[in-house]
């Protein structure tokens, strides 16, 4: 008695071979971009702009973040790792702000808060850490 598989008529898109010989439509109607050395995911903005289409998360393309940074886990974030950019010059843009030594004092009520057992105690260091000898 011989086991015998059926045929299904959508078997020919799995039967690859361990080739990738893109029987699939989508990989078919990909369209090469040449400028940015990677194939378009998504339709051509002209396109777009006829059709009315308006894409709700535009991204870049991979081969344009493929280097050692790029988080391939969240491919929508673009180029968040700016080598060039500057804490100096550019901490708003990297949504940060500079604030002065004014911002860091404490005040004696918020200290007075703050006390815990822990701070009376000699054998604990000021984060609370047991003290070594030396």
């Amino acid at each position: 008695m011989e086991n015998k598989k059926e045929s299904h008529p959508n078997d020919e898109q799995f039967n690859r071979n361990q080739e990738s010989n893109l029987v699939d439509n989508e990989a078919q109607n990909l369209k090469y971009n040449p400028k940015e050395d990677s194939f378009e995911l998504d339709v051509d903005p002209e396109e777009a702009k006829e059709l009315g289409y308006d894409h709700p998360d535009p991204y870049d393309t991979a081969a344009d973040d493929f280097d050692s940074d790029y988080d391939e886990s969240n491919p929508y974030v673009g180029d968040e790792y700016d080598k060039n950019a500057s804490l100096e010059h550019d901490a708003d843009k990297l949504g940060m702000h500079i604030t002065g030594e004014e911002n860091l004092k404490i005040s004696k009520k918020d200290e007075e808060i703050a006390r815990t057992p822990e701070d009376d105690r000699d054998d604990l260091d000021e984060e609370g850490y047991p003290k070594f000898l030396k």
